[in-house]
Parts: C-alpha cells; structure tokens; sequence
C-alpha cells in the first residue's frame, strides 16, 4: 500500500491544497484512511481508480480496454470481467482475479471457483483484501491448508481452459453491487471478499466460514480502515 498525505495528492493531481478538502467534504474523492482528524492519508491505487473512473470515452460505442494483457481464452475473460462493468477495477483487485486464474490452471481444474479468489486475495499482500484477513488474524498457511484438499485427485489439462464458475459470477455481481453501496467508485479487493460472503455458496465461501470469517467481521474490519457508507451492510432476501 503506497500511502499519499493531502499535500502528496494536491501535487499529484496538481491542485491545491483547499481543493483537496473541498472534494472531500463534497464527497466525490478517492476513498482515503481517517488515522485521526487532522491526518488523513490515500492509498495510490484507490486514487488511480478514482481518476480512472473519471475518463470520459467520446467515441460513441467505444469500448474502455482492461490493464490485462488477452494472450490466452482465460487472460480475454479476466479483461472482460474488469471492462464490462461500470466501476473500474484497482490494479490489486486486477491481479488477484488474474492470480485465481494462475492458480486454477496451475492445479488442473476445470472452472476458476471461489476458492481461487480466496486464494488470489492472500496471495496479492499488498492488498487491501489480504490486510483485512491478516488484522482478522488469518495466515496464508492456514488457508493453503483449507485449499489444498479441494485440489482434484485427477487434474485436467487446465491451461487456456479455466471457465468461472456460477458462483464466481455471483461473487462479482455482488462487488459490485458492495462497492456502490459503500458509496466507492471502483472495485478492489475487499469488495470481491465481502462478493465472496454475500454469495454465501461455493469452496471459497467455505474457507472463510471454517476459518471463522464473517460478513460482519469483514465489513467491520473494511469500514475501519476506509470510509464505508451505510453500514453494517444490511442485505435482503432477492
């Protein structure tokens, strides 16, 4: 996590600082970590989401491309997952997909399922995902332990087959849908983990359950460290 003080975004978007506090009390600014009332603090990937979201593509039916490079079937819907929605995806959000995708080819299976998520959210350390589950007091190994008997005895091929499964499309329906409850312009990793609870079904959801992780821990933890509207989440039966 790159940390940016009010005077480090000013000089970064080339404002002032006034103007820095005017998007911020209007609210339409890049999420941002309260530590205290007079030291406030953004995290560089959530700024670049935020600036990204604010491009505007005058090319009647233009097309805004992922960061992810389609050199395979598997890496074409990865882009298509971060493109075709309208919130942008951080870059760590970008690479836990891209790491679930890696490791369900890698182990054989035939679907990328929520437990690669899962997976791919430890895996990407830097973040924000990864730092809720570490203050939640879960280690990598004990979700590599959860994991590894979900490996199939008898692997497919794998490579350039993956497929998401249902529940995967879910879990990004429903980070989505976090995100602008949250009030967030983009997508990142903790949205894809709260998808992850919200989905309630699939190994990834399971992990989590049996290592004790709950939607309430989560969004508690998430709110704590980025300003979260409308919370606790509160979610009706569709």
């Amino acid at each position: 996590m790159q940390l940016m003080s009010i005077e480090d975004l000013a000089a970064y978007l080339g404002d002032s600082k006034r103007t820095i506090y005017k998007y911020i009390a209007s609210g339409d600014c890049p999420p941002y970590i309260r530590i205290s009332a007079k030291n406030i603090k953004f995290d560089r990937a959530d700024v670049d989401a935020w600036l990204e979201s604010k491009k505007v593509f005058p090319v009647t039916g233009g097309m805004k491309m992922s960061h992810l490079d389609g050199v395979n079937r598997a890496k074409d819907m990865i882009r298509n997952a971060v493109s075709r929605g309208k919130l942008p995806w951080t870059p760590r959000a970008q690479a836990v997909l891209k790491r679930a995708e890696k490791q369900a080819r890698k182990d054989g299976f035939e679907f990328i399922g929520t437990e690669h998520l899962v997976y791919g959210i430890f895996s990407v350390k830097e973040c924000l995902g990864a730092a809720i589950l570490k203050n939640l007091g879960l280690t990598e190994s004990e979700c590599v332990r959860q994991y590894e008997p979900l490996r199939p005895a008898s692997p497919g091929k794998g490579v350039g087959q993956t497929k998401f499964s249902d529940d995967i499309e879910k879990v990004i329906q429903y980070a989505y849908e976090q995100s602008t409850q949250w009030g967030h312009t983009y997508i990142g990793a903790e949205h894809l983990l709260v998808g992850t609870l919200l989905a309630g079904a699939g190994q990834g959801f399971e992990i989590l359950t049996n290592l004790g992780i709950t939607l309430e821990k989560v969004c508690e933890e998430t709110s704590r460290l980025i300003v979260c509207r409308n919370t606790p989440t509160e979610r009706k039966e569709k």
